[in-house]
């Protein structure tokens, strides 16, 4: 993944690098015809310039940046001759979502000419913390793949936790630098605007969110619901309502992690029917401990951000990803309560030795 997102990085097919720097002052002076005449060339282009997977990415990231603007001024992008079709050729070609996504508004966007829909410091930093959030949740995911069938007294898997945490420590110093830089205000009416549904091929598909990015995978892997548990149907329905959004080889990945018992409840259950843990079932239940710590370091704040942002918005309004707080709610109990089974263990007092 992290090859793919530094060749659509590096892949400008459509010159769009000449006239992106243009778009927050088009947004800014909410110049429609301006935002369409772009809008216009850029779609013209694909036909001629676009033609693997790589490009196709890179010109989803680049469309989703103006197509986004039109429709936050009040425009159905559909007004732009052939949007529509030329975002389904796309995603079809990328084996991904037809519109941007929080890999191409991110970790798809080049540094040395990132494109933003305002000129504001905070959407720097926003899209910088992505960036590195992301960027450090791939260790963490192939850490916890690789884990996800050992043994809990396999020597490996302590190690592979360390991994998994330290990407983790990572992500929720990234969530936090946004939480104390970026005012709810300033997100929910400057920022957020620029993250509108948008239909494609009849069907809705949300902004660039959260519910995207790769902690998904992670809790796949560690905590989501088991069968008889009463949050097992709604998880299921958060999964295929957002997995779509994940680039293809973490989909894939997704398919593999759901044919394995999650990694907490099934390392639980395996250290308490050793006797006498030896020295390699503590230090793994220690250092899944430590993950999870991590897990709620993110979760927690995570879930007052958008509470923070919720509270200023109108009634009923949703987040980018399409969701009400609710959703967040629930994810922080299945965290907690997968972290309290983890402390209920019979073996806590010998992994803390």
């Amino acid at each position: 993944m992290r090859e793919l997102d530094l060749l659509v990085s590096g892949s400008d097919p459509l010159d769009a690098v000449r006239d992106a720097r243009r778009l927050p002052a088009l947004n800014r002076a909410g110049d429609i015809s301006g935002l369409d005449a772009l809008a216009r060339l850029w779609t013209g282009l694909v036909p001629d310039r676009v033609h693997d997977s790589v490009t196709a990415s890179a010109a989803l990231r680049d469309l989703g940046f103006v197509l986004a603007s039109l429709e936050r001024h009040g425009v159905d992008y559909r007004t732009v001759p052939s949007a529509e079709e030329t975002l389904l050729k796309l995603g079809a070609l990328a084996e991904e979502v037809p519109r941007d996504s929080v890999y191409t508004y991110a970790l798809r966007n080049p540094r040395d000419a990132e494109r933003s829909f305002t000129e504001l410091p905070e959407e720097a930093l926003f899209i910088r913390e992505v960036r590195t959030a992301g960027n450090a949740l791939r260790p963490a995911v192939d850490a916890l793949m690789e884990a996800i069938a050992l043994p809990v007294d396999d020597p490996a898997l302590a190690e592979l936790l360390v991994e998994a945490t330290r990407g983790f420590t990572v992500f929720a110093q990234s969530l936090l630098s946004v939480k104390r830089t970026i005012t709810p205000e300033t997100f929910s009416f400057e920022m957020r605007p620029y993250f509108p549904p948008m239909t494609v091929g009849g069907q809705v598909l949300y902004a660039p969110g959260g519910a995207q990015m790769t902690p998904l995978l992670v809790d796949i892997l560690l905590i989501r619901p088991e069968p008889g548990d009463p949050r097992e149907e709604w998880y299921e329905q958060y999964l295929d309502e957002n997995l779509l959004y994940l680039p293809a080889a973490y989909r894939a990945a997704s398919d593999l992690a759901r044919r394995h018992r999650p990694l907490l409840p099934r390392l639980v259950d395996e250290a308490a029917r050793h006797r006498s843990p030896g020295p390699e079932v503590r230090r793994t239940l220690a250092e899944l401990r430590a993950l999870m710590r991590e897990v709620l370091r993110f979760r927690l704040p995570h879930l007052q951000l958008a509470k923070a942002n919720m509270n200023v918005r109108p009634d009923g309004s949703l987040g980018s990803g399409g969701y009400s707080t609710d959703s967040l709610d629930r994810l922080a109990e299945l965290t907690l309560d997968r972290h309290q089974l983890l402390s209920e263990d019979p073996t806590a007092d010998l992994a803390q030795q």
